[in-house]
């Protein structure tokens, strides 16, 4: 069976993830410092100190997470361009699953959408690879 749903499933979820972890490193970090300096301005020394050590570490932790989807952006373009078809490779099945979860966890709806159609689609066509496969068909008796 051909994986070409999946695999076009698997590139435009990648590009959507390519999106998102450039608007979150990029656009929403600084607007996010930006707020963050503006509010600190209203404030005395010692709360100052301490909201600027804060906001910086959150930003961290923002351009961080825009940094790992990034990464698995990456990751899903390469796994679907290694995409077999008339094969089940365990391993994508697995990674498609957990990305999938990863998304659910981050609250992207629309990556989640695309991972978890993916992933449905993978596993039907295991299935009907499986039960195309002659040594399953002697084995039924079909």
């Amino acid at each position: 069976m051909k994986r070409g749903l999946e695999r076009k499933l698997l590139i435009t979820g990648s590009v959507w993830n390519l999106i998102i972890a450039l608007l979150t490193m990029f656009s929403y970090n600084s607007w996010f410092n930006r707020e963050g300096a503006k509010q600190l301005e209203q404030v005395d020394g010692n709360v100052a100190l301490a909201g600027s050590q804060m906001l910086n570490n959150i930003s961290s932790v923002i351009f961080i997470f825009g940094l790992f989807t990034l990464v698995g952006a990456i990751i899903n373009f390469l796994v679907a361009t290694k995409l077999r078809d008339n094969e089940i490779q365990k391993g994508v099945m697995i990674w498609v699953g957990i990305w999938a979860v990863i998304q659910l966890i981050s609250m992207d709806i629309v990556g989640f959408l695309i991972y978890m159609f993916a992933f449905i689609m993978y596993t039907a066509k295991n299935k009907a690879i499986k039960l195309a496969d002659p040594k399953v068909n002697k084995i039924v008796g079909v």
